[in-house]
């Protein structure tokens, strides 16, 4: 049976009653079902007319909804007045009785460090912390403040950068991942309307005023200059093209979901692996969007540029692997017969910690692992080696203090079962655990040998025998949420490869 949406025409122009907004507003929510009863919601709020709308918008519409609302805010850190506007922020969250989560980050360094341009390290440090927020909170949808005519804008910077269909479309209403864009068919001016109407006051932030940002210059001549010579009604008629462009995509979406499932697999969140065989064997137009779709999976939905896309499909189509290349947010990865597409890693650990020599502890590392162990004298009747998380180790044949680090070149490791040492590259090849993830995994060292690979291989020296002897368990556990996907993605090497 087909089923036929009405395409909502844009509020753009503040025509419409002040007073009359919510109700049009809550009309587009309903129709994209971007809620359900009970939801939790993180709403992002930067202070400014958009986001300090939307907050007002979704409050009053608490109980009519059963929505749990909570409050995001990032501070950038590159104004003086940053620092004031997370203030005004949060009182406005304790005005509203909601949970406030700041945040805050190295804008500057980050995009040096990364070349990246400033906006776009901003977005990255922001996106970032409000997934955190989300996860650790356990707030299922992010509510972001995006507008109509950012909606338009867009359309204008992707058509500059030689988008296709799939970029131009525009923002999604809502994503599989949880974002959801009530004011995504309401323009700025009726909403600043609205917000003078009710006398509700909102931050103004002056570098949306600067012509160094080329969505600015969009903004501020582009679009004017098209709208006085060309067609007063411009936006409307790009925001329409932009919603049939959505209806085309929401049918191939289907078929695009299909194949990207056969194709592809989600060893932990964050992280996509595609089947570069079954990959080839689609026709080009939809290994394309299959690609695009998993990059979505890893790094939401900003879109792949022409390069990146060219960057990926010689990634995916070259002989040679380990390749690593940036796509924004996500890294893409060649390893052997697969394709990785993860978020960003954290750095790689390059420190020691060592375990001090006592008979049973406990201790966190630096780098959000936890380590406990513990003593007997010897096993028990019927014992049982440890799982993955863990390993048991004679304790009469270690040197103490233990150190736990991570990869070196040169490493040697005799694993267990195995009749002598070898290269630790050499095991991890064997074991097809991808260049990219090598420096990450935590190694425990006893007087400069390495005695557990964690999460794969305990080493054959210091194994515990029949032959009795003093017994050390050894566990690990990740206390963060980048090393728990990590770890996640570890123990699927360890299933899927060891």
């Amino acid at each position: 049976m087909s089923h036929r949406r009405r395409l909502i025409q844009p509020l753009l122009q503040a025509d419409l009653p002040g007073s009359q907004l919510s109700d049009w507003v809550l009309n587009f929510v309903r129709q994209e079902e971007l809620f359900r009863g009970g939801d939790r919601v993180l709403v992002a709020v930067s202070g400014g007319p958009d986001s300090v709308a939307l907050l007002h918008l979704l409050a009053g519409w608490r109980q009519e909804l059963g929505l749990e609302l909570a409050v995001g805010h990032f501070d950038h850190g590159l104004r003086r007045e940053s620092q004031e506007e997370a203030a005004w922020v949060a009182r406005l969250a304790g005005h509203l009785k909601l949970p406030f989560h700041p945040g805050r980050g190295a804008v500057k360094e980050l995009a040096r460090t990364s070349r990246l341009s400033l906006q776009m390290a901003a977005r990255k440090l922001r996106l970032g912390f409000l997934r955190e927020v989300c996860v650790v909170h356990g707030y299922p949808k992010l509510a972001l403040g995006h507008t109509a005519d950012d909606q338009v804008e867009l359309f204008f910077l992707r058509l500059l950068r030689g988008a296709g269909p799939g970029g131009l479309k525009g923002m999604w209403p809502a994503t599989p991942e949880g974002v959801v864009r009530p004011l995504l068919a309401v323009g700025k001016a009726p909403l600043l309307a609205w917000l003078e109407e009710q006398a509700i006051p909102y931050r103004r932030d002056p570098s949306n005023l600067s012509r160094a940002y080329l969505r600015n210059r969009v903004r501020l001549d582009l679009l004017p200059e098209l709208l006085r010579l060309y067609n007063p009604r411009l936006r409307e008629a790009v925001w329409r093209g932009q919603a049939l462009l959505q209806e085309d995509e929401r049918l191939l979406a289907g078929e695009t979901g299909r194949l990207l499932t056969q194709v592809g697999r989600c060893p932990a969140q964050d992280f996509y692996y595609l089947d570069l065989g079954q990959l080839r064997a689609l026709d080009y137009p939809w290994q394309l969007r299959v690609l695009r779709a998993a990059v979505a999976k890893v790094a939401g939905e900003a879109g792949l540029t022409a390069a990146q896309t060219a960057a990926l499909l010689d990634l995916a189509w070259g002989e040679k692997s380990g390749g690593l290349i940036s796509l924004g947010q996500a890294r893409a990865a060649r390893a052997g017969p697969e394709l990785h597409l993860f978020r960003d890693l954290p750095p790689s650990p390059g420190g020691a910690l060592a375990l001090p020599v006592v008979p049973q502890g406990n201790l966190e590392s630096p780098e959000g692992w936890n380590w406990t162990w513990s003593s007997r004298p010897r096993p028990g009747p019927g014992f049982t080696p440890p799982g993955p998380q863990a390993t048991a180790l004679n304790r009469e044949r270690l040197i103490w203090p233990l150190q736990v680090r991570y990869f070196r070149a040169g490493d040697r490791f005799w694993p267990l079962g195995a009749p002598g040492p070898r290269k630790l590259q050499d095991f991890l090849v064997d074991c097809k655990i991808p260049r990219w993830l090598r420096p990450h995994i935590p190694l425990v060292v006893s007087g400069g040998q390495i005695v557990w690979v964690a999460g794969l291989r305990t080493a054959e020296p210091p194994k515990v025998s029949g032959a009795g002897g003093a017994l050390l368990t050894l566990a690990v556990s990740p206390t963060r949420p980048e090393t728990r996907r990590l770890w996640e993605v570890i123990l699927d090497c360890r299933k899927t490869r060891v």
